[in-house]
């Protein structure tokens, strides 16, 4: 009676909640002084997941010497899962030149495609992610 009690309880764990999203957006930011309101979104489906994945992937290069607006330090940390483990993390530049940090030397450049296909899959609008402004400046 004991075994099947565990059993049942492992196999509720299992098939409700227990699995990790395709995706996951977070918000955050690299300047203590700037706050920016709490944002963290899953994605369960792996469809729109691995649009998004494809997206990040098919960057072009960033340019090493252009000119970028003021960054006030936003960022999102954009993980995909697979098999219950992340397959990739990079950082999302929310502000300043918006780009995709896989390493120091792997930066991606972003356009307003991957920020809209980025938003509709998290059911926000573009404004909502890219170029946030802090609390303190919205005030």
């Amino acid at each position: 009676m004991r075994r099947a009690t565990v059993a049942l309880a492992f196999l509720f764990v299992v098939s409700c909640g227990g699995s990790v999203p395709a995706m996951r957006l977070t918000r955050f930011s690299t300047m203590p002084e700037n706050h920016y309101p709490a944002f963290d979104r899953s994605l369960a489906d792996v469809a729109a997941a691995r649009r998004i994945f494809d997206a990040v992937n098919a960057l072009p290069p960033a340019p090493k010497d252009r000119f970028c607006p003021a960054s006030f330090g936003l960022r999102y940390r954009l993980s995909f899962n697979e098999a219950a483990r992340v397959s990739l993390s990079v950082v999302v530049e929310g502000d300043g030149c918006a780009e995709v940090v896989f390493t120091q030397s792997d930066k991606r450049m972003t356009d307003d495609a991957f920020w809209d296909l980025l938003a509709d899959a998290v059911g926000v609008e573009r404004a909502d992610i890219h170029f946030v402004k802090p609390d303190e400046m919205r005030r």
